[in-house]
């Protein structure tokens, strides 16, 4: 009878209390492996690379890099691997940053143990585990592309209020140009409006309260 293939877990915090509890959580669980650990970005770039983990549990403050912009490297070297952020940290900005890096599930770090291997499985599973904590916070923080520089233009005219026909005008561009640029706004931030894509843009940091 063959036997199911254990989920490989890397284990990446620069504490080491802190990090010794993952480990020991992971390693007592019969349908998990753990492959490493590391303190450091430039450890885990190295020990990624060398043991192809199926998750990766990140803790946002590391002493070299960030969690951030660890996750951005390590998905460069791999389309399939998952990616789990551990933090102490509760602000809903850096919730959504991590979330276009990549990852995958937010946790908290005074979350339960059994919390953390559901969410293991889950992001192996192809799924995505936000902590309760922040679920109500999923509004402000789905992963939606970039706007490009030319959307973000058209997104600060809209909300100082400025219709397609006045933002032609100050752009120099067709309406129809417009209406196209408005389009792929609301799509990309999914919204159905262009009062609640201004909304959302304020929430998401988009623009600044001054350019009303």
């Amino acid at each position: 009878m063959s036997m199911q293939p254990k989920i490989k877990v890397l284990v990446v915090d620069d504490h080491p209390v802190v990090r010794a509890g993952l480990c020991s959580i992971v390693g007592y669980q019969e349908d998990l492996e753990l492959v490493g650990e590391a303190a450091s970005a430039a450890e885990a770039i190295e020990l990624f690379a060398l043991k192809t983990p199926d998750v990766t549990l990140v803790d946002l403050s590391l002493p070299d890099l960030s969690g951030i912009e660890l996750i951005t490297i390590l998905r460069r070297q791999s389309a399939v691997a998952r990616f789990l952020v551990l933090t102490a940290n509760a602000g809903g900005s850096e919730i959504g940053k991590a979330l276009q890096a990549g990852a995958h599930a937010y946790l908290f770090k005074n979350a339960p143990s059994e919390e953390l291997l559901g969410a293991i499985r889950t992001v192996f599973r192809g799924g995505r585990y936000l902590s309760p904590a922040v679920g109500r916070k999923a509004d402000e923080i789905a992963v939606r592309p970039d706007l490009t520089a030319r959307e973000l233009e058209v997104l600060q005219w809209l909300v100082r209020g400025h219709s397609n026909l006045q933002i032609a005008r100050e752009m120099a561009v067709t309406k129809d140009t417009i209406k196209f640029h408005v389009g792929n706004i609301l799509g990309k931030l999914g919204v159905a409006s262009r009062s609640k894509a201004v909304a959302l843009s304020y929430k998401l940091g988009l623009v600044q309260s001054d350019q009303r």
